[in-house]
């Protein structure tokens, strides 16, 4: 058993105990400085910086050839998973806590928001659920959407500007609107993004 495990149980087993508040507390403080430390890497303008920094100090996984534009901001940045030739927009969220896997080829505007853990409003004690996001390949995104938790996009779907996205989006559809409802369906087109050329400073 690892250390950070006896540490768990021991919180666990008695979670009013000193000792336990103070574990409690140092972890607090070390999560939240790892949240602050990954949004001040994505505020440096420096794709090569950033990618380095996000792949070998916060785990997030991720291929050599996509791109997350600046001012990206994370909840657990190792439960997020990134395919290949995939671009994420400028000041995105995205929350790993329940595990986000996001394709290869799939195109995201900015101000991209997704969550995979909300609060239970009819449990007594407010709890927290999870649901992992899958976001398949070849889809797109537009600006400012916001996707809730065990939301699965299929491959090729579009998601308009401004929709939030509460139930899975079937594949080559388009969907917007709050919330989510069909529009059309999209052509199939199996492409590979362009990702070799970026803004340099952003």
């Amino acid at each position: 058993m690892t250390v950070k495990h006896k540490l768990k149980n021991m919180v666990e087993e008695d979670p009013d105990s000193w000792l336990s508040k103070r574990i409690f507390q140092v972890y607090r403080v070390l999560h939240d400085g790892l949240i602050y430390l990954a949004y001040l890497t994505g505020c440096v303008p420096s794709h090569r910086f950033r990618n380095f920094m996000y792949k070998h100090l916060f785990r997030l996984d991720m291929c050599d050839s996509s791109i997350i534009y600046w001012k990206a901001r994370f909840f657990m940045p190792s439960g997020v998973h990134l395919g290949s030739h995939s671009i994420i927009g400028n000041d995105a969220f995205l929350d790993g806590r329940g595990g986000l896997y996001i394709g290869s080829n799939v195109n995201i505007a900015g101000d991209f928001r997704v969550y995979t853990m909300e609060h239970d409003i009819n449990s007594k004690t407010f709890e927290s659920t999870s649901g992992s996001v899958y976001i398949d390949d070849y889809v797109y995104i537009g600006s400012r959407v916001m996707v809730l938790p065990g939301v699965h996009i299929h491959e090729g779907a579009v998601i308009a500007s401004g929709t939030v996205v509460t139930k899975d989006v079937p594949a080559w559809t388009m969907y917007g609107g709050v919330p989510a409802k069909y529009i059309k369906n999209r052509e199939v087109n199996k492409y590979q993004l362009d990702t070799n050329i970026k803004d340099l400073f952003r």
